[in-house]
């Protein structure tokens, strides 16, 4: 039987060092494309979780590891991931964003949400079963990444190197379960620009899954910036695209043609693509349930780069995003680079596991309930695995923003909700 209190009364008891340590994570600045960093969060994690006397394992490429516990038939696993996207621009932080800061109930810091916070609940869940000394029927391998936020080489490196788990989860999104998932795709867009000179330092964004929040280029000598707002791709009505608003008003400045193509077929607050696509029905159309938006652009001589991030379901095939890209090519005068194509997931909800998971959910008072995500997770890196947590409905949005952050209250029940359903799956 499964002691809730007793779950409540080992977080009430650990919240001071599982505050500590999180807060130590956090300090780390393991930006995605910062490999050293991300490497030493992914010790940092092993070596916490060898301290509490876990069997850990590194990958020989550095970029994944595993924690162990228990024996049996069965692997679960627990996808998490210590890289986090760039800051962005600190004026929107009310605090330091690499200090873990509580101030009125409230947990700040870039990966509260995504997630060195759900990965150290995890380390932590798992804690509460190793010392309770139970008899375990399953083995769960908590699964630490470091390139989530860009190209996923971590989990290929993790499927050369491991063996993979039966079913699991991933805590990097919300509550209740998403068993499905849209597609992502990062492609770039290499425009030939001859108007140029080659010294405009044009630039903007910082991560290919984040809406930027700032842009800016040289104009007759004038340095001209564009304020945004960040938030992640997935959601980009969340933001402002300060890309967009600069191809927007350097169309109407000037000749260049990356800037006039961008405001045509990638105006701001749009938020999809004015491109026609051949749909899976056989229909060629627009699609404005596909987020597509610019989220990084640099110039080098004449040429100009521009991250396009797309999110398609699985009424729309990314071969049909790719062939919508090649078609005007021409007329943009751009080369296509593709950077990362995810497919769709989609996960049966009927699973006797995931029918256990439900239930976890009702006993702490949250609807148990399969969803659609628009966003991406490393569900989709390992068959039979969804997303789940750590957000609650009433809790606002999180990742990739400025202020960063989830209520303690909702971060320890999120804590408490992973070891009760991990519990149950092991006895």
């Amino acid at each position: 039987m499964i002691d809730s209190l007793d779950i409540k009364e080992f977080f009430e008891k650990e919240r001071p060092k599982l505050l500590e340590d999180l807060g130590e994570l956090i300090a780390i600045k393991s930006r995605s494309v910062e490999r050293e960093s991300c490497e030493e969060a992914l010790d940092f994690m092993l070596k916490l979780a060898e301290d509490m006397g876990f069997e850990t394992r590194k990958g020989r490429y550095g970029d994944v590891g595993t924690v162990v516990l228990g024996q049996g038939p069965e692997t679960i696993g627990i996808l998490v991931h210590v890289d986090v996207v760039p800051e962005g621009n600190l004026e929107g932080w009310r605090t330091d964003p690499f200090e873990l800061v509580l101030k009125d109930g409230f947990l700040y810091g870039r990966g509260v949400v995504d997630d060195k916070g759900p990965a150290m609940a995890s380390l932590y869940a798992i804690k509460y079963l190793k010392e309770r000394n139970l008899p375990l029927t399953k083995k769960i391998l908590l699964i630490v990444g470091t390139r989530e936020e860009i190209v996923w080489e971590d989990m290929d490196h993790f499927k050369e190197e491991f063996d993979l788990p039966d079913y699991g989860f991933s805590p990097d999104g919300a509550f209740p379960i998403y068993n499905r998932e849209n597609g992502y795709m990062d492609v770039e867009l290499i425009f030939n620009e001859p108007e140029l000179k080659g010294d405009e330092d044009i630039t903007g964004g910082t991560a290919h899954n984040s809406i930027p929040a700032m842009a800016s280029c040289l104009l007759g000598g004038e340095r001209l910036e564009y304020e945004g707002k960040n938030a992640h791709s997935s959601a980009p009505y969340m933001g402002i695209n300060a890309i967009a608003l600069m191809c927007e008003d350097l169309a109407q400045k000037t000749n260049w043609g990356f800037a006039k193509f961008m405001a045509k077929y990638f105006p701001e607050k749009a938020y999809h693509s004015n491109l026609k696509f051949l749909m899976s029905d056989g229909n060629l159309r627009n699609d404005e349930s596909t987020f597509m938006v610019p989220t990084m652009i640099h110039q080098d001589g004449q040429k100009i780069t521009v991250s396009i991030n797309v999110r398609n379901d699985f009424k729309l095939p990314s071969k049909s995003v790719l062939d919508a890209l090649e078609e005007k090519s021409s007329e943009g005068d751009y080369e296509i680079k593709t950077i990362e194509i995810l497919e769709p997931i989609w996960v049966d909800e009927d699973l006797p596991w995931i029918r256990r998971m439900k239930k976890v959910l009702e006993e702490n008072g949250v609807k148990g309930e399969c969803r659609f995500a628009p966003g991406c997770t490393y569900a989709k890196s390992i068959p039979n695995t969804v997303c789940f947590g750590p957000l609650f409905d009433e809790d606002p949005e999180g990742a990739h923003l400025d202020n960063e952050g989830q209520s303690l209250e909702s971060y320890i029940r999120s804590a408490e909700i992973y070891t009760q359903y991990l519990l149950g799956e092991m006895i």
